[in-house]
């Protein structure tokens, strides 16, 4: 049974200490986090000296679109869709429909491997390829295995590709959600995409079959034609909505939330629904900003997430305190609370166990960042990455990963998927 000890560590847990604790060590045994602590070391097989650098918890992206991790290689089109909902026929929708297995699986490397050179140990999912669904969420998972890291899946289930896909996605997320069921590092929840793209009727045939336990995954309220979708059907909003269907419950993760209305946050945080900020996203798509310091304010649980960027969390976090700062919808002070209690409350409720508050019986999650600069500053370098009791990442290059070959495969995919588009 090996035993490793990380010493000499300045342990920075923002939702657990007050404070900064210099001179901490971290007892690993079997990819768990035996023991922490100060003063006289404990006998092991192996010792790793941090020399004073800053201990975080492994960083967990609550709400991402590992499939578009290869839009960044292709060119935008020549005329950029203004509306959101233009934005998704022309750009989005069209990718998702052009992915066949060999991108599908290339963008999970790359989108993985992104994340964890940026500190990323856990990642929660929000998956969608209609030319390639069976099998889709055990091919990521697959990924997320080989690099050491922890995946929550889910695959989008809507109208908008036709009925036979609504229940090849449907199938997915069952059989996934079957499979992984006891799986150690990875978990599959339900997908829905949003409720705009779903009819009441097809809400209720994905829901007839789950128990009211089982969590979902879906955008909620991310532009006004959420709304104004909602209203047209008579409903107050969009969580109204979900409300009414049985749609919204213990352990759902709805990202953005941009347009809620009054009453959404309270009924959210009464049935133990989770909000996820996307503001690079947000911003890109002109959606509008999410007024998180109200959703907080209201005793909602709401973590970050990147939705689909590959900047990582540490961007996506100095990304929210700008634009918070500057709408006045969020303070400094809480960004870090998104990141290191939102986050983890999400991905705990997902696997069922403790996740990414770094407490003892936890797997051994953390990064090592140089101890000068913000916590959450992202140029601030990241020396190492631990997943699992497992260092999977030094100084920016992961263990058994290629990464000039990776790029390679990467602007090759991304090459025949635009000609795929191209005949869309």
């Amino acid at each position: 049974m090996a035993r490793t000890l990380f010493r000499n560590a300045r342990l920075h847990r923002p939702a657990i200490d007050e404070g900064p604790q210099d001179g901490a060590w971290l007892l690993v045994e079997e990819g768990k986090l035996k023991k922490i602590g100060r003063g006289p070391e404990p006998t092991v097989d192996e010792v790793v000296d941090l020399e004073g650098q800053r201990v975080l918890p492994g960083l967990i992206n609550a709400h991402t679109h590992l499939y578009s991790a290869l839009a960044g290689r292709m060119p935008w089109p020549d005329k950029r869709p203004r509306e959101f909902v233009e934005i998704l026929r022309r750009i989005w929708w069209r990718l998702d429909r052009a992915l066949d297995e060999d991108a599908v699986r290339t963008s999970a490397r790359l989108g993985l491997y992104e994340a964890l050179r940026r500190g990323c140990t856990t990642v929660i999912d929000h998956h969608s390829s209609p030319n390639f669904v069976e099998g889709s969420l055990a091919l990521i998972a697959e990924e997320a295995e080989k690099l050491g890291m922890k995946i929550a899946l889910a695959c989008e289930v809507s109208d908008r590709d036709g009925e036979e896909c609504l229940e090849d996605c449907m199938d997915e997320n069952l059989r996934a959600m079957r499979g992984f069921e006891e799986h150690d590092s990875v978990r599959a929840v339900y997908g829905l995409h949003a409720g705009f793209t779903l009819t009441e009727e097809s809400i209720e045939q994905a829901l007839e079959v789950l128990p009211f336990d089982t969590p979902l995954h879906l955008h909620c309220a991310e532009a006004l034609d959420d709304l104004e979708h909602a209203r047209g059907l008579g409903y107050e909003s969009v969580v109204d909505r979900l409300g009414a269907l049985g749609a919204l419950r213990p352990g759902t993760v709805l990202a953005h939330g941009v347009h809620l209305q009054p009453g959404d946050v309270e009924l959210i945080r009464e049935m133990g629904s989770f909000i996820v900020h996307c503001p690079q996203s947000n911003a890109h798509n002109r959606v509008g900003t999410a007024d998180v310091g109200a959703m907080l304010g209201a005793g909602v649980k709401v973590g970050l997430g990147t939705d689909g960027f590959l900047t990582g969390m540490l961007a996506e976090a100095q990304f929210a305190r700008d634009t918070g700062i500057a709408h006045g919808t969020l303070t400094p002070a809480k960004v870090g609370h998104l990141l290191f209690d939102g986050n983890p409350s999400i991905a705990s409720t997902l696997f069922g166990r403790p996740v990414g508050w770094l407490t003892e019986g936890e797997d051994a999650d953390f990064i090592v960042q140089e101890r000068s600069g913000n916590v959450l500053d992202p140029s601030a370098k990241i020396l190492r990455v631990v997943s699992r009791g497992r260092s999977v990442c030094e100084l920016g290059r992961v263990a058994g990963v290629d990464a000039e070959a990776l790029y390679a495969e990467a602007e090759q995919q991304a090459k025949r998927v635009w000609k795929r588009i191209a005949d869309l």
